[in-house]
């Protein structure tokens, strides 16, 4: 169910999961977020000071705006202590992304074609990739 409001406080709007907010600066409604995980060569404490120079780093690379890229979770890799899984949300301007622009940043992500700062970020893994309609989303 998509909600747009348009003039009213946005706090009063709750999305319910998988669904998110708009980004800021667009009318309030709930939208369906690409939602990535992807595994970080660097350790959670590390990671934390970085987070908006890596949603700047993928927003570039799949030409969105950064306030489209939201990093939602960091958890200390299992067993790993010196990598960090990361959740993101691809966010949409709209109540969702169209198919070719999803397809694309699956085919992105999943070719490694994301630019990452490695020496910020060390080697990147792409654990899943996961949008409503995209058949190809699987998880490593």
């Amino acid at each position: 169910m998509t909600v747009f409001v348009q003039f009213v406080d946005c706090a009063m709007l709750t999305c319910t999961e998988p669904s998110t907010y708009t980004p800021s600066g667009f009318a309030c409604g709930c939208v369906w977020p690409i939602q990535v995980k992807i595994r970080l060569s660097v350790a959670l404490y590390t990671f934390f000071p970085l987070v908006s120079e890596l949603a700047a780093e993928i927003a570039s690379s799949l030409a969105l705006n950064q306030s489209q890229v939201r990093i939602v979770g960091a958890n200390a890799a299992n067993q790993q202590l010196e990598k960090t899984v990361v959740l993101v949300n691809l966010v949409p301007l709209e109540t969702k992304f169209n198919y070719s622009a999803a397809f694309s940043a699956y085919q992105k992500f999943w070719h490694r074609q994301i630019r990452i700062n490695s020496s910020l970020f060390g080697a990147y893994e792409v654990l899943d990739v996961h949008y409503p309609g995209l058949t190809l989303s699987c998880t490593l």
